[in-house]
């Protein structure tokens, strides 16, 4: 069952994010190959290069997956840039407190959520994802890697806007719907294991 946290601490060193992405290989044995990519980018890299968002070779980003009341649906917002549904979250600042918290901030510039309206669910790293980001020639970027670490959070909200910068809208997904999904079958399995 989850527990509710709250935010606490400060932002991870290099050396802390190797120890928390042991620790989520530790805990997700089938994801080594995974786990493994994103291990050797930190380790080629200092501290403020880990989330530079002008570091070509990739950066570390943070993502907020937030389920509803009943944690049976998670929220997906249309990305505008990248046109696909997914979950809230983006580049690390060198301003945010921790991981943890730059997923909150995330979460809650593209949704308008509060933090009263954010209950963290896991302290440790909820999931990864390395994925691929094109060229945008708007903000002068090349195409570089984000290596995503997802953090789990609730909401009682039913509904939750969006922020037409990022976003060209919102929706709660069934968790059920995501069991066959390609991309979120995984984090769907992962939430219905920890209700049991």
């Amino acid at each position: 069952m989850f527990a509710v946290f709250t935010i606490t601490g400060a932002m991870e060193s290099k050396a802390d994010i190797l120890n928390l992405l042991k620790e989520y290989a530790r805990k997700n044995a089938g994801e080594q190959k995974e786990v493994t990519e994103i291990i050797s980018f930190v380790a080629r890299h200092n501290d403020k290069d880990l989330i530079d968002r002008k570091n070509f070779d990739g950066h570390i980003t943070a993502s907020a997956f937030i389920i509803n009341s009943n944690r049976d649906s998670l929220l997906f917002l249309r990305h505008k840039f990248l046109q696909k549904w997914l979950q809230p979250g983006g580049h690390v600042d060198f301003s945010d407190a921790s991981l943890i918290a730059a997923a909150q901030r995330e979460a809650m510039e593209e949704t308008g959520l509060s933090p009263e309206d954010l209950q963290v669910l896991s302290e440790d790293i909820f999931d990864i994802d390395s994925h691929s980001i094109p060229d945008n020639i708007k903000k002068q970027e090349l195409a570089h890697v984000h290596h995503d670490l997802r953090f789990l959070f609730q909401t009682s909200k039913d509904f939750v806007s969006f922020t037409e910068e990022e976003s060209t809208g919102s929706k709660w997904v069934p968790l059920s719907e995501l069991a066959t999904d390609r991309e979120f079958s995984r984090v769907a399995g992962k939430i219905q294991l920890e209700e049991m």
